[in-house]
């Protein structure tokens, strides 16, 4: 994803936020993985290469949908400012991001 430098990221759903890292050291830099549970399954969403210093919360956190998590950059192994986003079915599958969220969103 594309937002632009600086632009927020936010939880697509309420959750818990189930790891953090502040630190620009991996291959997704300053990241957060956030579990959900929807329709009665378990769903993590992740958002990796934020800017250093923008992270918004924290391991344990409740989260509500909309909560900012931290600002779209270019840490750890990225080739240029974006949002890395995935979503994981069952906290490891990974699938589809677009339609998965495109199946879930609600009116406009």
């Amino acid at each position: 994803m594309l937002p632009g430098e600086g632009a927020p990221a936010s939880a697509v759903a309420d959750g818990v936020v189930r790891e953090v890292s502040a630190f620009d050291n991996g291959g997704f830099g300053v990241y957060a993985i956030v579990d959900h549970t929807i329709d009665g399954q378990l769903v993590s969403s992740v958002y990796a290469h934020f800017q250093s210093g923008s992270l918004q919360v924290s391991a344990g956190q409740s989260v509500g949908v909309g909560t900012h998590l931290g600002n779209v950059g270019s840490t750890g192994q990225s080739t240029g400012p974006h949002l890395h986003f995935e979503i994981l079915i069952g906290g490891i599958t990974p699938t589809d991001p677009y339609a998965w969220l495109t199946q879930r969103a609600g009116p406009m």
